[in-house]
């Protein structure tokens, strides 16, 4: 069973899947996930599949064999239908399938009855199950001699519905209604009927939203059916617009005329709000275009501002997110804020962009009354890091004169030569020696690059300090730095630069048993320390209360709203035993403070938390430091 756990999740996601996903999705150990997907070579070959690693994505089901694969994928269904009963995981999704799919009190007792396990078991497993409804605003609600039931709005409950039911990896087995219902919903049929009416109307959508409308509207007419509507009130402040008013009213005449259900007004209301929000109308008002990029224009100058960055040059970013904008606020406005299944990804990969994204988010609320999800605030952050791509390559073609100062000698001068020229194609690329620096320093040059120490210190131009052997990590490495870094006077942090981050003084392997005391606390200490100003312990917690900064696996790295230290540190803490702060544990704490303009150094930082979250022998290693010479020498080890 755990087998085809593992590959059914591969094979309902279609995009590779990370460790750190597959161990929050099954329950197991990061060595438990190895050694299954191992065991899986002998399977996949002889049912016609295979699972790959694909380095810096996660694992990917490849399917060599449709017909096997396919009798392999029915029988392994039959199997997953029973709940693994040594699973917490797998016991509380059958208890979310269970209670999200029926109406009315369940009784306890049938409930631990079916699954087979003991009534204790279960209450402990609807502690867990009530917290993570709670994410939804959803409770449950206990009555004497009748059972438990889901209690709470239902546009709330719809929204859990499709998480825990459409949108995981799981495949429980359904109720005979529920089932009955997916046979007869003709979604591809829907899907082309919508396509042609926002077509006629000359509206845009991507896949992702017109996805999320199918499943909105699979989840309205399942829930219809059973009599459970949306009530005036509970989800809208104001009507929507006539467009979308008129597009939901067509599709609400073709559920009539295929289905035989017949939508209430506040149906198609909510219909229209959905439609609203993930749509892009084209042909936008002049006055309302206007009114967008005007709001757009002030938020990238106070990042700017903020950052040292040159978002308000970016004329293609401000033109991308007017476009994304004006469905946003819809959303906003509705409260029907979009779920981003990239969002772990993004966050992981572009921390540095995210941290840009939060700001924006923070304006957006600022200026407008309105609050942005985490994972609205995903779906922003690419549009930043679609910049920063596009700005680095811009900047790589203004160095035409690099100078090279290298000492091993003229064959790796040579080779580091070769290899620049590729990066830079447009720039003449010389070499020298350690003992030639103030020669170059005096010709125009536009960017030094050194494999050793200088002395002496090089105005006016910049100095990147790199490795002996230039390989791709490296030569990434040197990209984002001439990205990101604003004042190119300044030379860039080197290997042991990044390593002074961490100080004596600010590394602790015991603390307070509530996290947001813990992070108080170690704020007042760097304040104290005179590396920051004395708003910054509020500044950290604001974050924290408005977006979460705990990562996967134990591990945070919490930083304030704004970038701003007197002087760049980390604060570290290493628990022996995780806290647990809005259902997360957390175990290793790196506390985050740098100035601005230092958006490459924040992303450096991220990488070697991303390391730490996907690799369970690194992060132990950390775990079982027992001193700040101890934790060092690994940090030395991983970067």
């Amino acid at each position: 069973m755990r087998e085809f756990t593992i590959v059914n999740i591969l094979y309902n996601r279609k995009v590779s899947v990370r460790m750190n996903e597959l161990v929050t999705e099954v329950g197991m150990s990061e060595r438990t996930i190895r050694d299954v997907i191992r065991s899986l070579d002998k399977t996949g070959e002889a049912n016609g599949f295979e699972v790959r690693m694909i380095r810096g994505q996660g694992y990917l089901l490849e399917i060599s064999d449709e017909t096997r694969f396919s009798k392999y994928l029915e029988k392994g269904l039959l199997q997953l239908d029973q709940v693994d009963l040594d699973n917490k995981q797998s016991r509380q999704q059958y208890l979310l399938f269970y209670l999200l799919q029926n109406d009315g009190y369940q009784s306890m007792d049938n409930m631990s009855e079916e699954i087979g396990i003991s009534r204790s078991t279960m209450i402990s497993d609807l502690k867990e199950v009530e917290q993570r409804l709670a994410a939804f605003k959803l409770t449950l609600s206990r009555r004497a001699h009748y059972g438990i039931m889901i209690e709470g709005d239902e546009q709330d409950f719809r929204k859990a519905f499709s998480y825990f039911i459409l949108q995981s990896g799981h495949t429980l087995q359904h109720t005979e209604d529920f089932h009955a219902f997916g046979e007869v919903f003709e979604g591809e049929q829907l899907k082309r009927f919508l396509l042609q009416i926002l077509k006629e109307k000359e509206l845009k959508i991507s896949d992702v939203f017109l996805d999320n409308i199918l499943t909105h509207l699979f989840i309205l007419l399942y829930r219809v059916s059973k009599h459970n509507f949306i009530v005036s009130g509970q989800a809208m402040q104001a009507k929507p617009e006539p467009l979308y008013q008129d597009i939901a009213g067509r599709i609400a005449d073709y559920i009539a005329s295929h289905y035989q259900i017949k939508l209430p007004a506040d149906e198609i209301d909510y219909l229209a709000l959905h439609i609203s929000g993930k749509t892009i109308m084209e042909r936008m008002s002049d006055e309302t275009k206007s009114h967008l990029r005007d709001g757009i224009t002030s938020i990238l100058k106070q990042l700017d501002r903020e950052f040292l960055t040159g978002f308000t040059d970016d004329d293609a970013l401000r033109e991308a997110l007017l476009l994304h904008m004006f469905p946003l606020l819809n959303r906003l406005y509705y409260n029907l804020q979009l779920g981003n299944p990239l969002v772990e990804d993004v966050y992981s990969q572009y921390a540095n962009v995210f941290v840009i994204s939060f700001r924006f988010a923070e304006i957006i609320e600022e200026q407008y009354g309105f609050r942005m999800s985490r994972d609205e605030a995903g779906y922003v952050a690419l549009h930043f890091a679609t910049h920063l791509e596009r700005m680095q390559q811009r900047n790589l073609e203004k160095f035409k004169r690099i100078a090279v100062i290298c000492s091993t000698g003229a064959g790796s001068a040579q080779l580091i030569r070769l290899k620049l020229e590729a990066v830079f194609p447009k720039a003449s690329v010389i070499t020298a020696s350690i003992t030639e620096v103030e020669e170059i320093s005096s010709k125009p040059v536009d960017l030094i690059l050194s494999t050793v120490p200088l002395a002496t210190e090089i105005k006016e131009k910049p100095v990147i300090h790199i490795k002996q052997l230039l390989d791709d990590q490296e030569i990434q490495r040197i990209k984002e730095i001439l990205s990101l870094q604003i004042n190119r006077t300044q030379p860039s942090y080197k290997l042991m630069d990044f390593k002074d981050l961490f100080r004596r003084e600010l590394f602790h392997l015991s603390g307070p048993n509530d996290y947001t005391e813990l992070l108080n606390q170690r704020c007042r200490e760097i304040v104290d320390n005179h590396y920051a100003a004395e708003d910054f312990p509020k500044q950290v917690l604001l974050r924290e209360h408005k977006f979460t900064t705990i990562y996967k696996n134990g591990v945070a790295g919490p930083h304030p709203m704004r970038m701003s230290a007197i002087r760049d540190c980390i604060s570290v803490t290493v628990l022996k035993k995780p806290l647990i702060y809005e259902g997360k544990p957390v175990q290793l704490i790196f506390l985050i403070n740098l100035g601005p303009g230092q958006l490459f150094l924040h992303k450096e930082i991220s990488k070697l938390l991303l390391v730490l979250m996907e690799k369970e022998d690194s992060r132990s290693r950390l775990l079982n430091v027992n001193s700040y010479e101890q934790f060092m020498n690994e940090i030395e080890n991983l970067l």
